[in-house]
């Protein structure tokens, strides 16, 4: 900073210092941003956190549900809503850049979308 304001000095010149306002990005924009699979790192805890994530309601919620609706809708209500909030809610908490709201409601809509898809297929096929 010292050399720049030295050249200053020499060239007999003016300079202010003017902030850049950060761009805002809308909230449509931000849910568009992270309605994919991006935001899971590829690592090896990442990897647990995401087995953890499927246990839970494999081992908890489905056989709770399956009292009130057949087992079917419970298997993709469980995995679809369920496991979906559960690895939204644990990679917010396990990546250090934390998206906003609008963010994780996209990241939530993305995820139960495929992972009830997927379950649906699965058990078509079984």
């Amino acid at each position: 900073m010292a050399k720049f304001e030295r050249k200053v000095e020499r060239q007999k010149s003016e300079f202010t210092f003017s902030k850049k306002t950060p761009v805002k990005v809308s909230k449509f924009k931000e849910f568009k941003e992270n309605f994919n699979f991006r935001w899971i790192p590829t690592d090896w805890k990442s990897i647990l956190l995401l087995v953890f994530d499927f246990l839970i309601p494999s081992l908890i919620v489905i056989p709770l549900l399956m009292q009130f609706v057949d087992q079917f809708m419970a298997f993709i209500i469980g995995h679809g809503a369920i496991t979906s909030l559960l690895i939204v809610v644990s990679f917010y908490l396990y990546n250090k850049k934390k998206p906003s709201i609008w963010g994780l409601l996209g990241r939530y809509c993305f995820s139960c979308l495929m992972i009830s898809a997927v379950s649906f297929v699965i058990l078509l096929f079984v």
